[in-house]
């Protein structure tokens, strides 16, 4: 609480009380700054900051004054920075930023903290423009992992020399554990060995202050990772006749402490030992004893008896650090589950290494930037690929890989763990599952001190959960998908009750019938039973792909088949009423809560900057009569709840003024359809000197021309797809039915747009088929930017970002003509913004 009140109250007094600190401290003149006045000058570029033209002569060898090795007033500042975005507060963490930037002194401070905030909001690319600004160990300290993580992906040369000095000056002693371990990985994916190892050893010589144990422990299995490490010696290739991956679940990143993982390994491992006639050599003993007893406890009707005889062995392989693995070739490996968790925050080490031989099952893309042109010709090259869920599916299928529906590896894990017979099976087990009764012990499946223990003991735990399932329990009530499934596989009554049922990973998952969960079993066993008596029988690598794709093939075309018979179910809606139709130019713009009050400025310097004959189209849930308005020459129409009434959209009502805001933006710009150009903008924005050139961009014959959506969570197109798939909640069906549609339409690789300023050719919009937008919003709540990039899939061109910076999200570059305020901190506030002082005279203009 102490530290989210000085937050506010730094905030507070950011141009007063703290820049007066600073200047005090720096020993420079101190003035009032101006909390509310203009901000820097971006019509120039400034010189990059160094510590002679940023901090001043004289003071580059000690650095600046206000930094103390990780304490003092400039640490407090960025701590109270982070934990105003952990609040929610990222407006005025900005604004803290902007603020400080306007001095100076303390620029390069203000520069970090803006990047801090990018990284929260924005791409990562857009968070390294200002944090590139700052190079002096002292402040770069400050940044911990806000600046290194960045800074290794852009340039990595600078990162690693800044780190060693930051390192040999000890200015990292009080990070914490966290940061010391996200600096060390950024470190390890940019392949700077020497700052891990400078990095690890400041944590586990004890000389950090604020590490704790779990920490150190990571980072020590990070340097176990490193060239010479443990995790990379060679794995010795034994004498055998085939050699199998078993999935673990260490990595240089965060290593797994589900249990539902390891559980998914014991169910694989029952694909090998059902066939008989084996035997398993190994590097670990318990490994090899748990494998060899796993196979004489086989249920009786999964044996597999006709398989020649063979030595197998037995090799550990790890989910998401294969591709560092220095593994015999070829070693087979059933490849499942999620993939892949990434070493930083998107790097993933993916493909493989060369010596393994996937065999794609089960297999789920949560992330998919992972899917670099080098992943997806991997995965054609060893597909088909046996998906987990449906959504996973339907992005391989749209990048051409071919690919199926074959359900979660847990179905099977009856094969190792058979059921139990029904007169012990009395209790009711609630894994992660809310609402329970309060007598009844609530079990989690996420246990911390799993990646402390071995392979072979977290498989015997694994083995040991199940055969709970199938010997104590009647009923599991669980919220976890690998509590579900393998559960369910030894026979228990399972009520599975997810957090969202449209979640990503559950399509083709919940709400199935026996039938159903049988067929995704037997599909499972059936395809592997096929090609690994190939394997086992020495069979080469093109012999058994050959057989893969026969065996997955009718599966393939089905899949096919089902996603393209799968439409969304949209209401007929009545085309948007006509707007502005005597002009050839429309401005439409979208007016949001507390706007209104604003918008004479604004209309006002509209008419100083649009063609003669241009007509305005105000957008908005807010009541605004024309008659308050001043008469500028321009005709004004007004597209709101009173004059575009919404109650004939079924599915509108209830969901709150934002989403009438949006659909009643969609009627303005698809009503101006007579128009030969629209140009949509906020309220909220500092507009160029002359908008004609503007309106007259080269749409490059697009039917929208708008700026990429700078914002971290949308750097793709299936990202925005996935999002709105998932708010549907309940309706899981229609979710799946939206992924399936969408999935057709979008290049799912591909960046999506932010009409927050878009320029529209009407007639080309209509074409490419426009009256679908505003029965997607309706139908699935869709926003007016998520619809228009769903139905326009890949078909827009971009927008120069000097039409349409965001200050909340992007500092502006030198030359940005306008600027966008729809989100942040408004330039009416008492918060400093970019463009504060040019908006205020923008809209004190009178004609």
């Amino acid at each position: 609480m102490s530290l989210r009140k000085d937050a506010a109250r730094i905030v507070r007094g950011v141009g007063r009380e703290v820049l007066g600190r600073v200047r005090s401290t720096a020993s420079r003149p101190t003035s009032p700054a101006r909390v509310d006045g203009p901000a820097p000058d971006t019509s120039r570029p400034r010189p990059r900051p160094t510590a002679a033209t940023e901090v001043g002569a004289g003071e580059a060898a000690s650095g600046p004054p206000w930094v103390g090795h990780g304490g003092g007033w400039s640490a407090s500042v960025v701590d109270a920075v982070r934990e105003l975005i952990r609040a929610g507060k990222v407006g005025e963490a900005v604004s803290t930023g902007y603020a400080l930037r306007e001095d100076p002194v303390t620029r390069p401070l203000g520069d970090l903290l803006l990047g801090v905030c990018r990284r929260s909001t924005s791409t990562s690319g857009v968070a390294w423009r200002d944090l590139g600004r700052v190079t002096q160990p002292e402040v770069v300290a400050l940044g911990a992992e806000d600046w290194f993580v960045p800074a290794y992906q852009h340039e990595p040369e600078l990162a690693a020399r800044v780190l060693r000095e930051v390192v040999e000056r000890e200015l990292l002693l009080g990070w914490t554990g966290t940061q010391l371990l996200l600096v060390a990985r950024a470190a390890f994916q940019a392949e700077d060995w020497d700052g891990v190892l400078g990095v690890s050893d400041v944590a586990t010589s004890g000389r950090a202050r604020r590490v704790a144990a779990s920490r150190r422990h990571e980072l020590a299995e990070l340097v176990r990772w490193l060239p010479d490490g443990d995790h990379r010696r060679p794995v010795p290739e034994l004498d055998a006749d085939v050699r199998f991956g078993l999935m673990n679940y260490l990595a240089p990143g965060p290593g797994s402490r589900n249990v539902g993982d390891w559980i998914q390994t014991l169910a694989s491992l029952g694909h090998l030992v059902r066939h008989g006639n084996l035997t398993y050599v190994g590097t670990d003993p318990g490994l090899v004893d748990l494998v060899t007893e796993l196979a004489t406890g086989v249920r009786e009707e999964r044996r597999v008896s006709d398989t020649p005889a063979a030595t197998v062995q037995l090799v550990e392989v790890q989910r998401d650090g294969m591709a560092l693995q220095q593994l015999p070739a070829p070693t087979w490996v059933p490849t499942f589950g999620w993939y892949l968790h990434p070493v930083t925050e998107h790097d993933y080490l993916f493909p493989f290494s060369d010596a393994v031989r996937p065999i794609f099952i089960s297999f789920h893309v949560n992330k998919p930037d992972m899917l670099t042109p080098e992943a997806v010709a991997y995965l054609r090259r060893y597909g088909p690929v046996g998906c987990r869920d449906w959504q996973t599916v339907a992005l391989l299928r749209a990048l051409d890989v071919p690919a199926f529906f074959s359900g979660c590896m847990t179905t099977t894990v009856d094969a190792v763990v058979p059921p139990g017979g029904p007169a012990g099976r009395t209790e009711t087990a609630y894994i992660d599952f809310p609402g329970g009764p309060a007598e009844a012990p609530v079990v989690e499946q996420s246990i911390t001190g799993l990646r402390s223990l071995s392979f072979a003991d977290n498989l015997r735990l694994a083995r040991e959960w199940v055969h709970d399932y199938a010997t104590r329990y009647r009923a599991v009530r669980t919220s976890r998908l690998h509590a579900n499934l393998p559960s369910r596989s030894v026979g228990c009554e399972v009520e599975f009750a997810p957090k969202n049922r449209s979640d990503v990973r559950f399509g083709g998952l919940i709400d199935i019938d026996d039938d159903a969960f049988d067929a995704i079993r037997h599909g499972i066993l059936d395809k592997l039973e096929a090609v690994l008596r190939l394997i086992l029988s020495g069979a080469g690598e093109d012999e058994v792909y050959a057989r893969w794709r026969e065996v997955c093939s009718t599966d393939v075309e089905a899949a096919g088949r089902m996603l393209d018979a799968r439409e969304v179910d949209l209401p007929e809606t009545a085309p948007a009423p006509p707007q502005g139709l005597e002009a050839d130019r429309v401005v439409v713009v979208d007016l949001g809560p507390g706007e209104a009050p604003h918008f004479s400025g604004l209309v006002e310097a509209l008419a100083q900057r649009v063609p003669a004959g241009t007509a305005v189209v105000v957008s908005g849930d807010e009541t605004l009569r024309l008659g308050a308005l001043p008469d500028v020459g321009l005709p004004v129409t007004l597209v709101n709840r009173e004059t575009v009434p919404l109650e004939h959209l079924d599915g509108l009502e209830g969901r709150g003024a934002a989403a009438r805001r949006e659909v009643l933006l969609a009627h303005a710009v698809l009503g101006a359809r007579q128009a030969g150009r629209v140009l949509v903008i906020p309220a909220a924005v500092l507009l160029p000197e002359d908008l004609q050139p503007l309106l007259d961009h080269d749409l490059q014959g697009e039917p929208v021309a708008a700026p990429r959506d700078p914002r971290g969570s949308r750097r793709l197109s299936v990202g925005l797809l996935r999002s709105l798939s998932s708010r549907q909640g309940e309706d899981a069906a229609g979710a799946l039915d939206l992924i399936a549609w969408g999935s057709r339409r979008i290049d799912v690789l591909g960046a999506p747009f932010d009409p927050v300023v878009v320029v529209v050719d009407p007639a080309a919009l209509g074409a490419a088929g426009s009256d679908q937008v505003i029965p997607l919003m309706v139908r699935f709540g869709a926003t007016f930017r998520e619809a228009l990039n769903m139905v326009l899939g890949g078909r827009w061109t971009p927008l120069p970002e000097r039409w349409a910076s965001i200050p909340h999200l992007q500092t502006p570059e030198p030359g940005a003509e306008l600027l966008s305020y729809r989100v942040g901190a408004r330039p009416w506030s008492g918060l400093t913004t970019a463009g504060q002082q040019e908006w205020r005279e923008q809209q004190s203009v009178r004609r």
